[in-house]
């Protein structure tokens, strides 16, 4: 378990590193918040991806084919009675979320949890964004359909690689060992080692955290767990383009 314990704190720390200490160290020599932070913060998550890849193959001996990806990772069709798990995955991580915010406002206002003070809104729960949103990360919104096509497709495998790695690739070993329990483990690891670097969200991520592996070991079916992490995320996308058709007025 030492070996899935330092990939997880590993990722956690390279992506915490990035976002308080390389992003405003870029920023200072003219790199755009945007790029900085995106690209400290999903270059460790995207590189998960060829290390599960590598760990199949080398420590298990297995063969990179499409058939034999989909059985070990666990690329399972989901079953037509796995959505109501999901829904109501999707549905409890989305009100626990929004439950769980002035908690994540509290402890963002104590000095040893606080957010970095160069996150914005709506990462920065101290920080107000207006509605629709002007701008995300200091770029401009209004028209800008370049941002989202570039944005979403790359969120998108970010949050594929995790899956590959976190439920694809550890679950199943973690069940070898922890039975029906991997799931706690799993998810709790993946909250406060991986997303470190949200440290003041600490209470508030739990429930959404917990429930995705929850939902990879039920259903043993790693596009179940895909979804249940993916939507909830997409609420941004929303905010995004939202931004993106709304039409400046002439006082702005």
């Amino acid at each position: 378990m030492w070996v899935h314990v330092l990939i997880y704190c590993v990722t956690g720390l390279a992506i915490y590193l990035g976002v308080f200490s390389a992003v405003p160290w870029l920023r200072d020599r003219g790199v755009p918040l945007l790029h900085a932070f995106f690209g400290l913060l999903w270059a460790p998550v995207m590189l998960l991806l060829p290390l599960a890849l590598y760990l199949f193959v080398s420590v298990e001996g297995g063969e990179i084919s499409l058939d034999s990806v989909l059985e070990r990772f666990r690329f399972n069709p989901v079953q037509r009675s796995d959505w109501l798990w999901i829904i109501g995955a999707i549905l409890v991580t989305v009100i626990s979320e929004q439950l769980l915010e002035p908690v994540g406002v509290y402890f963002a206002r104590k000095k040893a949890l606080a957010p970095p003070a160069h996150l914005p809104a709506p990462f920065n729960p101290l920080k107000k964004m207006t509605l629709p949103p002007r701008e995300f990360f200091g770029v401009p919104l209004p028209g800008n359909w370049k941002l989202v096509l570039v944005f979403i497709p790359l969120h998108l495998m970010a949050m594929f690689a995790e899956e590959l790695m976190w439920r694809g690739y550890l679950l199943p070993l973690e069940e070898s060992i922890l039975g029906g329990w991997a799931w706690v483990f799993n998810g709790v690891f993946w909250a406060w080692a991986v997303h470190a670097v949200l440290r003041w969200h600490f209470v508030g991520m739990m429930p959404g955290m917990l429930l995705v592996p929850l939902i990879a070991q039920h259903t043993q079916s790693t596009w179940a767990s895909f979804i249940v992490h993916a939507v909830p995320n997409s609420l941004l996308w929303v905010l995004l383009l939202w931004g993106v058709v709304k039409i400046p007025s002439k006082e702005e």
